[in-house]
C-alpha cells in the first residue's frame, strides 16, 4: 500500500513528536531510591571518628569554598603528603582512620569533601564536567604554601579509587609520586565489579534519563546536567551526612575515565591496587588480571570487605607500605 503525500509529510513530524514525549518523559520521571545495603551502613558505623580534625576550608578557583581535614604527620615531617579521597556517597570522615594512620607514620595527610560532598558545595552536583579536577589541583595550590617540597601521593576508596586512577592518567598525574587505589570502581561493565543485584547493589542507574541527557548534550543542550541519574542504597538514617545521589555531570567526574586501561598504563611503577577478598561489591581476584599486566601491583587482603579497606589493621599497613614504603615502622 502506498503512502500519500500529506502522509509522508506528516510522518517525520510525529515521529519527532513521539521522540519529544519520550525524552520528556524520560527527564521527568523520578530517580527511584535502592533500598538500602545493610553491609554498607554497618561498615560505615564501624570507622573510626577519634581524633579526626575539625573541617578547614579553601577557596576554588569559582570562588567557593571547599572543606578537607588536615593530619600533620606526628613526627612533624613535611617531606611526604598524602591526599585521600573518600567513596561515593562519602565524605572526608570515612578516612579519618586511613590518614590518622599515615600521619601516625611520618606522612602528613588531607583528607577531602570532595565538591557535591560533605561541607562542600552543593551536595550531588558540581557545575561542569571537570570540575573536580580544577578542584584538586586548587588544592594542591592550597597545600604547597605549608608542604613545598613534599613528594605527593593520591589515595582514593571506591569511586575515589576510580577518581584518582583518571588523575593519574591525566595532566595532573605528573604532580604525584605514588597513587594507591582501594577497591577501585573502574567503570560500568568493567570486570572487577560484581553484579549490581541483591547484596552487592549499591546504586540505582536511571538509564533512561542517562541516553535522554545524552541525546541532549549532543545537541547542544546541557542544562539538564544537573538531573540526578544515580541513587545510592544509603539507610534512612544516614541521609543527612551522605550524598543520596549524583547529577549526570558529578558521576561523570566522580570516577574512572573512560579508558581506564591507558590511564593505568600511563601511571606504570606509581601505581597500586589494594582490595579486601571479601569485598561485597568488587571480585577481588578479577584486579590481578585487569590491571597487573598494565603496570599496576596488587594485594588481595583475606577477610577484609569493602569499607574494611579503610579501617582494618591489614589495610592501614598494606597502604602505609604502598604510600609511603620507608615510613613504616
Amino acid at each position: 500500500m502506498s503512502l500519500s503525500l500529506p502522509k509522508l509529510i506528516l510522518l517525520p513530524a510525529a515521529a519527532v513528536g513521539v521522540a519529544a514525549v519520550a525524552l520528556v518523559a524520560a527527564l521527568a520521571a523520578p530517580l527511584r531510591m535502592p533500598p538500602p545495603l545493610a553491609s554498607i551502613h554497618a561498615g560505615a558505623m564501624n570507622i573510626d571518628r577519634k581524633g579526626m580534625p575539625a573541617l578547614s576550608r579553601f577557596q576554588a578557583r569559582d570562588g567557593t569554598w571547599l572543606a578537607y581535614r588536615l593530619y600533620p604527620a606526628q613526627d612533624g615531617a613535611t617531606d611526604r603528603l598524602a591526599i585521600v579521597t573518600h567513596g561515593s556517597s562519602a565524605a572526608s570522615d570515612e578516612m579519618n582512620v586511613v590518614a590518622r594512620t599515615l600521619a601516625q607514620n611520618g606522612v602528613a595527610a588531607v583528607s577531602i569533601d570532595q565538591r557535591g560532598h560533605g561541607a562542600s558545595g552543593t551536595r550531588g552536583d558540581i557545575a561542569y564536567l571537570g570540575q573536580l579536577d580544577d578542584d584538586l589541583a586548587d588544592l594542591i595550590g592550597e597545600m604547597r604554601k605549608s608542604y613545598p617540597s613534599a613528594r605527593l601521593e593520591l589515595i582514593g576508596h571506591s569511586a575515589g579509587g576510580g577518581f584518582t586512577l583518571r588523575i593519574a592518567g591525566g595532566p595532573l598525574g605528573a604532580q604525584f609520586d605514588r597513587f594507591v587505589l582501594l577497591a577501585p570502581y573502574l567503570g560500568y561493565g568493567a570486570p572487577t565489579n560484581r553484579p549490581n543485584v541483591g547484596a552487592g547493589k549499591w546504586v540505582e542507574v536511571d538509564f533512561p534519563r542517562i541516553v535522554a541527557l545524552t541525546l541532549l548534550n549532543r545537541l547542544g543542550n546541557t542544562w539538564a546536567q544537573s538531573l540526578p541519574v544515580i541513587a545510592f542504597a544509603n539507610a534512612p538514617e544516614a541521609t543527612p551526612f551522605v550524598t543520596n545521589s549524583y547529577s549526570a555531570r558529578l558521576a561523570g567526574n566522580y570516577g574512572p575515565p573512560a579508558d581506564w586501561r591507558t590511564a593505568f598504563q600511563a601511571a606504570a611503577g606509581r601505581i597500586e591496587v589494594i582490595v579486601g577478598e571479601n569485598d561485597e561489591l568488587m571480585n577481588a581476584p578479577a584486579y590481578r588480571d585487569a590491571v597487573e599486566p598494565l603496570g599496576a601491583k596488587v594485594s588481595l587482603l583475606p577477610d577484609v570487605d569493602h569499607l574494611g579497606i579503610v579501617h582494618r589493621p591489614a589495610a592501614l599497613a598494606a597502604i602505609v607500605a604502598a604510600a609511603a614504603p620507608a615510613a613504616v615502622r
